[in-house]
């Protein structure tokens, strides 16, 4: 049932095309989790071959890095962003091992993540809803490669959030929320 009214608008859904793809399924399962706002599928397309194969991808969120909109992947070994602009200011590369704090903020349903390494402070921002501070704490929080990124509890109340804020419209809503339910 799932992916019945992107076939109806003669486009399967994203996990569907990531498996046409031959995309790996633990970037497949972490891309079916986000809420996204703007399309950067070409980025999701894309992150196999910044990703090595011995890392599992835990969560993986839509930002801005930089003034460059892309996907910001968490791993069980590094967090990585790929950005739309390709260029060296616009990446992002750091070993969860680096990360001395990760905090994250909301305000107006825009979160901003910042993560504090030695070299620095590195901000990610424009974050649909919660996201970002799911992000911090997974980043801090050692995880077992299979386990969820978050209580499907917790996502269905960044869901709504994103419902009601109009980021998602009401097919998609009722599609990810049966996942969710499925899952408690």
């Amino acid at each position: 049932m799932d992916g019945g009214l992107f076939r109806w608008l003669g486009r399967p859904p994203l996990a569907e095309r990531l498996r046409t793809a031959g995309i790996r399924e633990d970037l497949i399962e972490a891309a079916d989790r986000t809420a996204f706002g703007r399309q950067c599928e070409d980025e999701v397309f894309a992150l196999p071959g910044l990703l090595n194969d011995d890392e599992v991808v835990q969560q993986l969120l839509e930002g801005r890095y930089r003034k460059a909109t892309g996907l910001l992947v968490l791993t069980t070994q590094r967090i990585v962003f790929a950005a739309k602009a390709s260029g060296p200011s616009a990446t992002l590369v750091v070993d969860r091992a680096e990360v001395l704090s990760a905090a994250g903020r909301i305000h107006r349903m825009l979160g901003a993540l910042t993560l504090t390494t030695a070299t620095g402070d590195h901000v990610i921002d424009q974050i649909l809803g919660t996201q970002a501070e799911t992000f911090a704490a997974n980043t801090l929080r050692p995880r077992a490669p299979d386990a969820p990124a978050t209580d499907p509890l917790v996502e269905l109340a960044e869901l709504r959030a994103l419902h009601q804020a109009g980021a998602i419209g009401d097919a998609e809503y009722e599609i990810r929320k049966r996942r969710l339910v499925d899952r408690i």
